[in-house]
């Protein structure tokens, strides 16, 4: 799971203290005007949009950049952090690992509620590093239509090494859905309070096909699935998931163009009034989502079981390795983005090998 908001905040700080070739790489990933003022304003627009703090949601999206306390940054570098940016600066010694990661930890666990406690490791700080950059989001919200805790019961989720007894959640309501051919998976869409967000769902039809549906999604982007949804009457069965992951971005940012930061060519020569040409060696990255009854917390073989209701409705039972966005509905922006193939266990509860699905006499059966 990754947070594409989260990694869009640390490259408009390197955007900002970046010159010539290692500047329109990023600045090409990023899809902004090549005129600095206009850019500026843009990526000033997306930070603030990435703040909210109303009934049933809480965002936020704080970045920091921490150097060394013998080295002094350009004063208008530092305005633009402060006030384009939106960033904190602080002074570190880096040449005390444990010291400075306890101070970066601390300063991270504090700006996600304590949900992620640590993104860094001594053996990680060069006592020879000349700015380290970071970025914090949290994101916590209700459903609009909350999962009844009553009707959570074990049921059973189809990993690669075959049924494993989850915590299954139940909800009936109207929510957009949609088949979507293209993708051979099913797409809902989990409003939360506010209707500002939303968590996007895709199921693959086939229980071992979460891998194609990741192949494909290139070819098929979220604004056209949402296009395909419509409102229908759905009774979803979701799994219990939580995520924690941590990853090292360099390859990943290599692989989409932005690669002259990470060399000895690297031209961030507007950080720092000394004649320094740093590099950046990591990116580091990591993320924390809880998803149950409630809402969301968040710090990223066999046909599909869909059963059609009285009127028209689908039941959907999410049983197998699925994707997920959650999504700034009026901006469009995808805060987090993730694969899950291990929800939440339960193994208090004796498992049901069959996992049946258990339906009305009223309502007609259907296998896709």
């Amino acid at each position: 799971m990754v947070s594409p908001a989260s990694v869009k905040s640390t490259l408009a700080m390197l955007l900002e203290a970046s010159q010539a070739e290692t500047a329109d790489e990023i600045r090409t990933v990023l899809r902004l005007s090549p005129n600095r003022e206009e850019f500026r304003e843009q990526l000033n627009f997306y930070l603030s949009s990435l703040q909210a703090n109303a009934s049933g949601v809480l965002l936020e999206n704080v970045n920091a950049v921490f150097v060394p306390r013998n080295l002094k940054i350009k004063r208008d570098f530092q305005l633009m952090l402060q006030h384009v940016y939106l960033s904190g600066i602080y002074s570190l010694d880096f040449t005390n690992p444990v010291y400075s990661s306890n101070i970066i930890n601390s300063w991270v666990s504090n700006k996600t509620r304590g949900y992620i406690p640590s993104i860094i490791e001594p053996v990680h700080i060069n006592p020879s590093a000349k700015i380290l950059l970071m970025n914090a989001m949290f994101f916590k919200s209700s459903w609009l239509k909350a999962f009844n805790p009553l009707l959570t019961k074990s049921s059973c989720f189809y990993t690669k090494s075959g049924c494993v007894n989850v915590a299954t959640m139940e909800v009936q309501t109207e929510m957009n859905y949609a088949f979507v051919d293209n993708l051979r998976a099913h797409a809902v869409e989990l409003p939360y309070e506010g209707g500002k967000y939303s968590m996007v769902i895709l199921v693959p039809q086939e229980r071992g096909g979460c891998a194609s549906l990741i192949r494909d999604l290139p070819y098929m982007s979220l604004p056209q699935i949402i296009k395909l949804m419509e409102p229908t009457d759905m009774e979803l069965y979701l799994p219990r998931f939580k995520v924690d992951y941590s990853v090292d971005l360099v390859p990943i940012l290599k692989n989409m163009g932005i690669r002259t930061i990470f060399s000895s060519s690297a031209n961030i020569s507007s950080i720092f009034e000394d004649p320094l040409l740093p590099q950046v060696n990591n990116v580091f990255h990591k993320t924390h989502l809880e998803v149950n009854e409630q809402g969301t917390v968040a710090a990223a073989a066999t046909g599909a079981m869909v059963i059609p209701l009285i009127g028209g409705g689908v039941q959907l039972k999410v049983d197998r390795p699925f994707v997920f966005f959650i999504k700034d509905n009026s901006l469009g922006s995808v805060l987090f983005e993730g694969k899950i193939e291990h929800p939440e266990p339960i193994n208090d509860i004796q498992q049901d090998q069959r996992a049946p699905t258990i339906v009305n006499k009223s309502r007609a059966r259907l296998r896709a």
